[in-house]
């Protein structure tokens, strides 16, 4: 008589391992915050009395170097005035503008960049600035 020996293949199941990585990597891309970075790399002046708005808004970064964004779109000074026309139709007409400056940058790019939204009509601006870290 010939005795057949049956090898009993093992298998390993992986379905628990593989629903706890996604739960995992759920709980994390929930959980995570993330930061809302202008695009350029400035530097915000202090203030004492700093608020964070409470509404959609514009925001117009400019760096040291004068290189401008409305939110996150790049513009310059001859596109900015049609760029904020155009945002602020979609929006609404209680638009404010936060105009985040570096303060390296310079004081007439800052009042240049608010005449353009005065001559829009976008009366409500804002300078951002940081709290003091005293």
């Amino acid at each position: 008589m010939a005795v057949e020996s049956k090898k009993e293949e093992q298998h390993l199941d992986l379905t628990p391992m593989i629903d706890v990585v996604f739960q995992l990597l759920i709980f994390f891309m929930v959980t995570a915050v993330f930061a809302i970075t202008p695009g350029l790399d400035i530097k915000l002046p202090e203030a004492e009395e700093a608020q964070a708005p409470e509404k959609e808004n514009l925001f117009i970064v400019v760096d040291q170097d004068g290189n401008m964004k409305l939110n996150h779109k790049t513009v310059t000074f001859a596109t900015l005035k049609d760029e904020i026309s155009a945002k602020r139709e979609i929006l609404d007409n209680t638009t404010m503008i936060i105009i985040q400056g570096d303060e390296r940058a310079t004081h007439g790019q800052i009042v240049n960049i608010m005449d353009i939204a005065r001559s829009v009509g976008v009366v409500d601006q804002v300078i951002a600035t940081e709290p003091n870290r005293q």
